[in-house]
C-alpha cells in the first residue's frame, strides 16, 4: 500500500495542478527519504528552480518530468502521502519530511510516518551513455509509454510490465506465466514481473479470475490465462474509478486529504469469515510469507 490505483489517483490529481509550476525551494527535514543522493543539499539543488512539465506514473512510482529533461521520482512506500497546501501557514502534518514551495504559490508536502518511501532526481540522459538494459518482461510490450519512461529514468528500467503504461495482449502475457513455476500471487506482486500490483489487488484480481493464489503460474490453461489477463485490467480500472482503497489505518489519502472508496467494493480482501459475494461460503485467510491472503475456497478452486 499504496498500489497502482492509489498512485494513479495521486498522479491524476497532481497532473491537473502542477504542470507548468516552477519549484521555488525545497526543504528536507529527513535525509532518509532522499537516501539515493549524497546529501539533502544535492537533492535540493537538482530540484530547485526547475519547472514541472508533466506528472506520469510507472508501476508504483510517480514520475515528474522537469524542464531540463531530468525526472523527479516519488515512491510512496507503505505510508507515504503527497499533500497540497495553500502555503506555509497551513498546519504541517506530523512526519512531513519534504516540502516543495512553488513560485506561483502553494506547497506540495511529502508525509511518511514509516519512511519506507523515497524521492530522488534522475538526471537527464547524456548523449553517449550506454544503452539502458530494460526488463525482459517490459520488452514484451507492443505499445504504450512504459518503455520510453524506463529509458528516461534508468532507475526504473528493471520494472516489469505496467498494466496500463505497457500494452500486451493475452498471448504475450501467457508467455510470461508459462515461464514461471512460482505461485500466481507471487508472480502478480513481483514488481520485476508486473509493476504496480500488491497484496490487496492481487487477491481481488485472483478472485475475479476464479483462480487460487497458490496455483503454479505455468499450470494455467489458455482460458484461465485470458480470464486473468482480463481481470487485471477490470479490477485495477474499477479501483481507479473509485480513487483507490483506504484501509482501516487510513494511511492512503489523495493530495487533498480525501480517502479512497474502493474498499467498499472489495470482494475478498480483509473479509475473513464474511460471506463470499458469489457463493456465500465464508472468505478464508491464509498467511503466506508473513502476509495475509484472502480467497474463497469454493469459487477459487
Amino acid at each position: 500500500m499504496p498500489e497502482l490505483p492509489e498512485v494513479e489517483t495521486v498522479r491524476a490529481a497532481l497532473a491537473r495542478d502542477l504542470a507548468g509550476k516552477r519549484i521555488k525551494s525545497v526543504a528536507v527535514t529527513n535525509g532518509r527519504v532522499v537516501r539515493r543522493h549524497a546529501s539533502a543539499k544535492e537533492f535540493r539543488l537538482l530540484a530547485e528552480g526547475r519547472t514541472i512539465r508533466s506528472v506520469e506514473r510507472l508501476g508504483k512510482n510517480l514520475v515528474f518530468t522537469l524542464d531540463n529533461r531530468s525526472h523527479l521520482v516519488v515512491h510512496l512506500g507503505m505510508s507515504g502521502q503527497l499533500l497540497r497546501a495553500h502555503g506555509a501557514k497551513d498546519p504541517k502534518p506530523k512526519h512531513t519530511h519534504v516540502v516543495f514551495t512553488f513560485v506561483q504559490g502553494g506547497e506540495l508536502r511529502y508525509v511518511d510516518p514509516r519512511t519506507f518511501g523515497e524521492l530522488f532526481v534522475s538526471p537527464a540522459p547524456v548523449e553517449g551513455d550506454p544503452p539502458i538494459e530494460l526488463s525482459k518482461f517490459a520488452r514484451l510490450s507492443v505499445g504504450g509509454d512504459g518503455l520510453a519512461r524506463r529509458r528516461d529514468v534508468p532507475e526504473l528500467a528493471h520494472l516489469g510490465l505496467d498494466p496500463f503504461e505497457d500494452q500486451i495482449g493475452w498471448d504475450r502475457f501467457a508467455a510470461v506465466l508459462r515461464s514461471r513455476t512460482t505461485p500466481l500471487k507471487s508472480v502478480l506482486v513481483d514488481q520485476d514481473i508486473i509493476a504496480g500490483i500488491g497484496n490487496i489487488y492481487s487477491d481481488e484480481i485472483l478472485f475475479n479470475a476464479g483462480l487460487r493464489f497458490d496455483r503454479p503460474a505455468q499450470s494455467l490453461s489458455t482460458i484461465e490465462i485470458r480470464r486473468l489477463h482480463r481481470a487485471i485490467a477490470e479490477v485495477l480500472s474499477d479501483a481507479i474509478k473509485h480513487r483507490g482503497s483506504t484501509l482501516r489505518d487510513e494511511q492512503f489519502v489523495d493530495p487533498d486529504g480525501r480517502a479512497g472508496e474502493y474498499q467498499q467494493f472489495h470482494q475478498v480482501y480483509d473479509r475473513e469469515g464474511q460471506a463470499c459475494p458469489q457463493c456465500r461460503q465464508p472468505i478464508r485467510r491464509e498467511t503466506v510469507r508473513g502476509r495475509s491472503t484472502f480467497y474463497c475456497e469454493k469459487c477459487q478452486a
